[in-house]
């Protein structure tokens, strides 16, 4: 994609940012490549992690999450939001940043998916196998993220996983959020409160007639900047904390 801009970090930042899931390649790139889902998967993966989840195993398809906790007991699993945002009968949480607050993953493994970040992750990982390096980031851990993948020799890419196959201002706006701290030039005061805005409004107005529990998702964890130092990577089917990991590189995969 060829863009015209007088600069230089716009240019670069729109040459990195895949608009929407349905724009994820066919054969993506050789890199790293940040899932930037930020209602709610790129928020709720940080959670579990920091509460202590061994990892998220990441299905390629919602409904296969029972057959995981069958092979792992012990194992704490997400399905639907159910009626009323109460959850889905059989599973233990859904993808609500909230929500799994009160759910014990310490030490658990934990399996779930999601319509656009989730599936965005397998996305990626069937087109690019061995070539890509897969990060969910969002703008809780956008920082975090961005640390670790400072000095990476590699290229970073953003995939803005959108709703409905289309673009979504909140996932730009989680995109653009970490690629700045990414390339040395964080956000001033007034980008910042520019972004806390697009995503305020464009999902506030939302969720207004919804169940409490998507306001408290948005305002009190979405909406959290740099609340979290968790980097979630895919290692096999598996996300885990990168920080972790390479503090223990014994650690299995």
């Amino acid at each position: 994609m060829s863009v015209v801009t007088d600069d230089p970090l716009e240019s670069k930042l729109l040459e990195t940012i895949v608009p929407s899931r349905v724009r994820i390649p066919d054969d993506p790139a050789p890199g790293n490549y940040v899932v930037v889902d930020v209602a709610q998967f790129s928020t709720t993966v940080p959670e579990l992690l920091a509460n202590g989840a061994e990892y998220i195993y990441v299905t390629e398809e919602r409904g296969k999450e029972p057959a995981f906790r069958e092979e792992h007991p012990r194992a704490k699993i997400g399905g639907g939001s159910g009626p009323n945002y109460e959850g889905e009968s059989g599973y233990d949480f859904f993808n609500s940043p909230s929500f799994v607050q009160d759910i014990d993953v310490a030490g658990r493994p934990t399996a779930m998916t999601s319509t656009n970040g989730g599936n965005a992750v397998t996305d990626l990982r069937l087109a690019g196998g061995d070539d890509v390096e897969i990060y969910v980031g969002g703008l809780t851990n956008g920082k975090a993220v961005a640390d670790h993948l400072r000095d990476s020799d590699r290229e970073t890419y953003f995939v803005a996983a959108g709703s409905n196959g289309k673009p979504s201002p909140e996932d730009t706006v989680g995109a653009l959020y970490i690629a700045r701290h990414l390339h040395g030039v964080p956000p001033t005061e007034e980008q910042r409160e520019a972004y806390r805005e697009v995503v305020q409004f464009g999902k506030g107005p939302k969720y207004e007639e919804k169940p409490q529990i998507k306001r408290t998702d948005l305002y009190e964890y979405t909406l959290a900047f740099d609340s979290r130092d968790i980097v979630p990577k895919l290692e096999g089917q598996r996300l885990v904390d990168a920080t972790t990991a390479a503090a223990d590189p014994g650690r299995e995969p």
